[in-house]
């Protein structure tokens, strides 16, 4: 009896180990290589969120210009990852919605008029057919 409850604790530290420990260990290792390989110039995200340039490097630290003149000094664990921002065309991305916006209103027009044009019929048709009733006074109210 007290072998078997052994073996699930081995069985359930199995468990824990590759579902947890194991790719924490992973996690910190590429961390550990990310934060070395960084270099002067390189652009970077803090866990903050804070973007920046860096300017400088020491041992557990990095001076990154996040404005104009305006630099900070971050420990080196505190980079979450070196990103490297894209300039894109603004007037690019505009045209491309525009043009699918043109699209998809153009066929939702049509298929709403001829929705609006069965609709108006059928009430066409209902009208004909009846009548509507008046409806009742309400009862006056007694003193």
């Amino acid at each position: 009896m007290s072998f078997t409850i052994i073996i699930w604790i081995l069985v359930f530290f199995g468990i824990f180990y590759f579902l947890a420990i194991r790719p924490q260990r992973r996690q910190h290792q590429q961390h550990s290589e990310m934060v070395s390989m960084l270099k002067k110039g390189d652009e970077v995200v803090t866990i903050g969120g804070m973007f920046g340039t860096v300017t400088a490097i020491g041992d557990d630290w990095v001076e990154l210009e996040v404005a104009r003149r305006t630099k900070v000094r971050y420990l080196k664990r505190a980079i979450s990852s070196i990103t490297s921002i894209d300039e894109y065309d603004e007037e690019e991305e505009d045209e491309y919605i525009e043009a699918a916006d043109e699209d998809v209103t153009e066929e939702a027009d049509e298929e709403y008029f001829e929705e609006d044009e069965q609709i108006e019929d059928d009430e066409v048709a209902e009208s004909v057919d009846e009548t509507p009733d008046a409806p009742e006074a309400p009862e006056a109210p007694k003193a």
